[in-house]
């Protein structure tokens, strides 16, 4: 079995936002400006395990992509 939490805490930013499930509702990854302050994509609390694509991990392993 997988432990989604050690993989998640093995990628840097740059790896996880491709496997992050916000990546595909629109979020570019990284905090922006904006007149008002910063705006923190969705995960810079920390990403929860249900939001992570394990599916796309495993088949990037599988393919030597990582």
């Amino acid at each position: 079995m997988t432990n989604v939490r050690e993989i998640i805490d093995s990628l840097d930013g740059d790896e996880l936002c491709k496997y992050c499930r916000y990546g595909k509702e629109g979020c570019e990854g990284g905090v922006k400006g904006s007149p008002s302050g910063p705006i923190y994509p969705p995960c810079s609390e920390g990403l929860d395990e249900e939001d992570f694509d394990l599916e796309l991990y495993l088949k990037d392993v599988e393919d030597g992509e990582i």
